[in-house]
């Protein structure tokens, strides 16, 4: 799908309504996440490879390939939760690049401490502490829900990106089928979440998981959040559905550079490779990290 650039004067796009059922309404919501994942942040790994049904990682690795991550780049992996999808750059950025994950929730960074990404930053997409044009790609693994307003976090992935960089988002959304959605409501907010918290003795694992299938139900329209993107002076935005809408990837370009690659391809072209993901980094400041 390609949506030409506009303008618009929305003073803010939160991703989903307020859902009172979880938080009040004011700032409340980011207090809310940080202590949701810091308290689950344990079993998330175990959640995401429950609900991707063991495909998570591969998944990962081939949409940032396909987006046009290659060797040598520098990647900003926003909200990277147990660092999955920053495991997953590391494998294609090769020695010569270098990933870094943020993410506003210290047990979700103390998960992802235990993979190969090393260079790790506590923070939120809306105030990114880099400067500008720090980095070549900016990924965002099912986290967009978690902003407290697209177009202000869109205008920050571009001020960080270099001429030409790529944004990818990806996300499991509201499918159109009635069927599938009702079924995947189920499995992810009732059976997933009951399991879990069985298995645990922690009820906030049921918590997580109907929050995580609230907003997934209640996000804004993909057309609202390729328009929030334009909004922020991102090119060429594109978006990928599979399963009837279900995975989501959306992908843009910050313009004035040559870096571009091709578009989007449907997973239908081409399958994830398994290979195993390797990588690091060091210093999270300033330009190039390793410096």
């Amino acid at each position: 799908m390609r949506v030409p650039d506009q303008e618009a004067g929305v003073a803010e796009i939160p991703p989903h309504p307020h859902l009172p059922g979880y938080y009040a309404a004011g700032g409340s919501r980011q207090r809310f996440l940080n202590n949701l994942f810091d308290r689950t942040a344990y079993g998330y790994r175990a959640i995401d490879k429950v609900t991707g049904f063991g495909s998570g990682l591969l998944y990962r690795r081939w949409a940032l390939r396909q987006a046009g991550l290659r060797a040598g780049m520098r990647v900003l992996d926003v909200g990277c939760g147990t660092g999955l999808t920053a495991r997953a750059a590391l494998r294609l950025v090769g020695p010569t690049g270098y990933v870094i994950g943020l993410d506003p929730s210290s047990g979700m960074l103390r998960e992802a401490r235990k993979g190969p990404c090393r260079t790790l930053i506590q923070g939120v997409g809306e105030e990114l502490p880099f400067s500008d044009g720090t980095f070549d790609f900016l990924s965002m693994g099912y986290a967009l829900r978690h902003v407290s307003d697209l177009r202000v976090a869109f205008r920050e992935y571009r001020r960080v990106l270099r001429p030409g960089g790529i944004v990818l988002l990806l996300e499991i959304s509201r499918p159109r089928s009635a069927a599938l959605l009702t079924a995947t409501r189920f499995y992810i907010r009732t059976v997933v979440g009951t399991a879990f918290a069985r298995a645990t003795g922690n009820q906030n694992m049921r918590t997580l998981m109907r929050y995580w299938w609230d907003t997934t139900e209640h996000c804004v329209a993909p057309e609202a959040i390729l328009s929030a993107l334009g909004q922020a002076g991102l090119g060429e935005r594109e978006l990928r559905e599979l399963f009837n809408g279900l995975i989501r990837d959306y992908r843009a370009i910050n313009p004035g550079g040559p870096m571009a690659p091709p578009r989007l391809r449907n997973a239908a072209d081409a399958a994830p490779r398994s290979d195993r993901a390797s990588g690091g980094g060091d210093s999270p400041r300033g330009g190039d990290p390793r410096q």
